[in-house]
């Protein structure tokens, strides 16, 4: 029986997604966007970002209470087994929570982490913890509570504007630095890989256009080695993983990012 996933009253992932949900509007979304997409924090390689999780836990996930590098690489490790020759697969699993950074610049957790929802538009039953949507300012708004809300059906989910978290900042990242060698289809898997209210839920269908369902699929099909890898709880990290992944962040990132 699949235990992951399993969200309870009175946890601290609860409470986590209450003060989420009262906070993460549209209005700001747009702040945030404004304050780390717009402009730049820092200079640093891709590998920097992943040692920086070694300080991280991720307060949102039922699933694991391990530091968020040991997820990464048991992520990347899943794909790795079954796509041996997919690097790029690999590496997308390696990389795909290195948004999570965002809390070394001291952005507190509901706007680094937690599952992704549209904003501008009507809640949909999907989303974890749905009841508490119900203290979000946007849940009675005029416009924001319609089904279409401010946009158009059929606009296409990339332009969507989700809660803010890692995986749209990461996304932005990636798309505002040349010379790394991770194409759209994985920027893709990573910016919409918590969006389970849309990728396992169901919702935002009236909203989706052609080309969307194939993203869809992609993510479906990374989400086998994102949530399932947190099944792997005898992983060991050894120094030929290391090297193995050290290599490959070298090959995909061979110049440092702006952040």
């Amino acid at each position: 029986m699949d235990l992951l996933r399993t969200y309870q009253t009175g946890t601290p992932q609860h409470r986590f997604y209450i003060d989420q949900h009262r906070t993460q509007t549209y209005s700001y979304v747009l702040q945030k966007h404004g304050e780390f997409i717009t402009r730049n924090k820092i200079t640093m390689r891709m590998s920097d970002a992943l040692a920086k999780m070694d300080d991280f836990i991720d307060p949102s996930d039922p699933d694991t209470h391990e530091k968020n590098s040991i997820h990464a690489y048991q992520t990347a490790e899943r794909a790795r087994r079954q796509y041996p020759e997919n690097k790029e697969l690999q590496v997308c699993g390696l990389i795909h929570d290195l948004g999570k950074v965002l809390f070394s610049f001291g952005e507190p957790s509901i706007a680094v982490v937690g599952d992704t929802y549209a904003v501008g538009c009507k809640f949909p039953e999907s989303i974890v913890y749905y009841e508490t949507m119900k203290d979000n300012p946007d849940y009675n708004h005029p416009i924001y509570s319609t089904e279409n809300g401010i946009y158009e059906s059929g606009c296409g989910i990339e332009n969507l504007f989700l809660s803010f978290g890692h995986d749209e900042y990461l996304f932005q990242v990636l798309r505002t630095n040349a010379g790394h060698k991770l194409s759209a289809k994985y920027q893709n898997m990573i910016r919409f890989h918590s969006f389970y209210p849309w990728h396992t839920g169901g919702a935002y269908s009236h909203l989706m256009k052609p080309g969307d369902e194939m993203i869809l699929q992609d993510v479906l099909h990374f989400n086998q080695f994102d949530l399932y890898s947190k099944e792997d709880t005898d992983f060991v990290l050894t120094d030929e993983i290391r090297e193995y992944y050290e290599n490959l962040l070298t090959e995909f990132f061979p110049e440092p990012l702006q952040w």
